[in-house]
């Protein structure tokens, strides 16, 4: 039998956008208090190479990657199934409805704004190579992917729903990131609505409590 809702324990950095994604549903959620945030550390390599890891975290999560959540007997490696964990077995289903339209609208949005991440940390591990194996082509293909997600999520932003649940949450982190790490793509003048949503949201205490930060070198 799994035994889950004892030894919360959370594997963090402070510039991974998966990361702020769970984070941020902690804090949104108030149970902040419940969670022990564990930090690790990542060198530059692990763009293209693997890491050593402390072996408490390698036994979290096979994957290697983070976050990752020891919930008791439970371990949960993404971002997507942790924050499934919190919204259903800790937060009411607050930040994502149980079932019904409200629920696919959400996912739709979702989807689309996890692209935005994926797109995010692929253009980021490309720009780590070194300059002889770095492809521009493979950059700019993120950079408009990235865009074109933007446009559709502008195209919604009128409709968001009052609460900000997982859905804005996640697309919140996206713009977020984009804003710390690829500023010179000016993004805000292509997607104005979206632009002034963000730049509400951003100023939540959940969002304030988590800007993203260069991860501590191991």
């Amino acid at each position: 039998m799994v035994s889950i809702m004892t030894g919360l324990r959370l594997y963090v950095t402070p510039a991974s956008p998966w990361v702020r994604r769970v984070v941020v549903s902690i804090l949104e959620l108030e149970i902040r208090d419940r969670f022990e945030f564990v930090q690790t550390r990542w060198p530059h390599s692990w763009a293209t190479r693997s890491v050593a890891h402390h072996s408490d975290f390698t036994a979290a999560t096979p994957v290697e990657r983070i976050p990752a959540l020891v919930a008791g007997d439970l371990h949960l490696v993404d971002s997507h199934a942790i924050c499934d964990y919190l919204n259903g077995e800790l937060g009411g289903f607050r930040l994502l409805a149980r079932d019904g339209p409200a629920r696919w609208r959400a996912l739709a949005d979702i989807s689309i704004a996890n692209a935005i991440l994926e797109a995010h940390i692929a253009r980021r591990a490309e720009l780590l190579r070194i300059d002889g194996e770095r492809s521009a082509d493979f950059i700019d293909k993120m950079r408009e992917r990235t865009l074109r997600c933007y446009r559709a999520l502008d195209r919604r932003a009128v409709d968001f729903a009052p609460a900000f649940d997982l859905a804005q949450i996640t697309i919140a982190v996206a713009c977020g990131y984009h804003d710390w790490r690829y500023a010179s793509d000016d993004w805000r003048n292509a997607v104005p609505q979206l632009a002034d949503w963000f730049d509400r949201v951003a100023q939540r205490p959940s969002m304030r409590a988590t800007q993203p930060a260069e991860t501590p070198q191991a």
